[in-house]
């Protein structure tokens, strides 16, 4: 997309017999924008941007929809056993929804950086970056949200939008473009009913939509409403000379002090306040102490030493993999649909991802594991991901 520019809009606008009046509110509205956001004049405006059919956009901000433009299926969580929370619920956009959701992800949101503190969706830093942090701590508090995304409200993302400088309609149908309804009953009632706009040509619909996991947006307006919480957590951290670290819906306090388990209970008592200001609920199974002497684990990277490393667990697993793909006396195949893939490029695949993975943390490792496949490949006479 091309930088907006005033002048050229104003002379085809004039050309087009437009009333000058209409042209100066636009342009007096496009000057209002932050961080360098385009302006989006109308909903029609936004559907020449992105390329989507504007009836397509109408109807999925109305709500007036047939059938609606998620294709929701539930994912087992790894690790939930038989927990009431054991299933994540994906929503998958449909094709015109993805493409004007992904319009909105890089000519929006992708122009404000989310706090320091926050390590996901972020090409700047990652999962490494994030456990760095951490290295050589007495003290970890690792805490876990519930239900992340659909905890961030439809209203939360109309505020967000206003505060980029869209007018409240524009705000308003951007909100609705990255938020979903469920059918049986709001999230929660933190709102009410009374959170919508005044004046909207719309249906009126009490409905509260949520974040819906599996939107292209969902990420990256999910860290720019954490700014703020995540601004009161460092401050807290820093207070009490904890470090602190958002990953998503994982956070991480740690400290190289000593002091009693009694002031981690602290801690979590008053972080947890905190996050129940903003709408936001541990996940008290996923909350844990971990003390002096023990283990630590930061995202699945060890955190013992003076740098993150990759946990034995995680070796092995690759290792496995590689010395059954490699034995002469077992089928290949046979191996790969044990394990539940359905074809043995799939397996190859998943492999060379987690080698791929394990190279970014520690390269030795990965060039070891990396040569091992390709040899394995060549043998097979299959593809391998490029690595490394």
């Amino acid at each position: 997309m091309n930088r907006w520019s005033s002048q050229p809009y104003l002379k085809a606008g004039r050309q087009a017999g437009v009333p000058e009046a209409i042209l100066q509110n636009a342009v007096k509205t496009a000057k209002q924008m932050k961080h360098g956001c385009p302006p989006i004049l109308t909903l029609n405006h936004l559907a020449h941007l992105a390329s989507v059919p504007y009836p397509f956009l109408h109807r999925t901000i109305s709500r007036t929809y047939k059938t609606e433009a998620y294709n929701v299926f539930k994912l087992r969580k790894q690790n939930a056993g038989h927990s009431l929370d054991r299933f994540r619920w994906i929503c998958a956009p449909s094709e015109d929804l993805l493409q004007v959701q992904r319009w909105i992800n890089t000519h929006i949101l992708s122009r404000v950086e989310p706090h320091e503190a926050s390590y996901a969706y972020d090409k700047r830093h990652g999962v490494l970056e994030a456990a760095k942090l951490h290295c050589g701590a007495n003290w970890l508090i690792k805490l876990d949200l519930t239900n992340f995304f659909e905890s961030i409200l439809e209203p939360q993302v109309y505020e967000l939008f206003r505060s980029f400088g869209y007018q409240p309609l524009v705000a308003f149908e951007l909100s609705r473009l990255c938020t979903r309804i469920r059918f049986k009953g709001n999230p929660d009632r933190r709102f009410g009913n009374n959170s919508l706009p005044s004046g909207l040509p719309y249906p009126a619909d009490p409905r509260i939509g949520h974040l819906p996991q599996g939107a292209a947006t969902s990420p990256r307006i999910a860290n720019l409403i954490m700014q703020s919480l995540d601004e009161n957590l460092q401050d807290y951290a820093s207070e009490n000379e904890l470090v602190y670290s958002r990953y998503a819906d994982d956070l991480v306090f740690s400290s190289k002090r000593k002091f009693e388990r009694s002031q981690a209970t602290q801690h979590i008592n008053a972080i947890n306040e905190c996050l129940i200001k903003q709408g936001f609920w541990l996940n008290t199974a996923k909350t844990k102490i971990v003390t002096p002497g023990a283990r630590k684990i930061v995202l699945g990277l060890l955190v013992d030493d003076d740098k993150p490393r990759l946990p034995k667990t995680y070796k092995k697993y690759v290792s496995d993999h590689l010395y059954y793909l490699a034995h002469p006396e077992i089928d290949a195949m046979i191996h790969a649909k044990r394990r539940g893939f359905q074809s043995l490029q799939g397996l190859i695949n998943h492999v060379s991802g987690k080698i791929a993975y394990g190279f970014s943390i520690e390269r030795d490792w990965g060039k070891e594991q990396g040569s091992r496949l390709k040899a394995i490949c060549k043998t097979l006479q299959l593809d391998h991901v490029i690595f490394p």
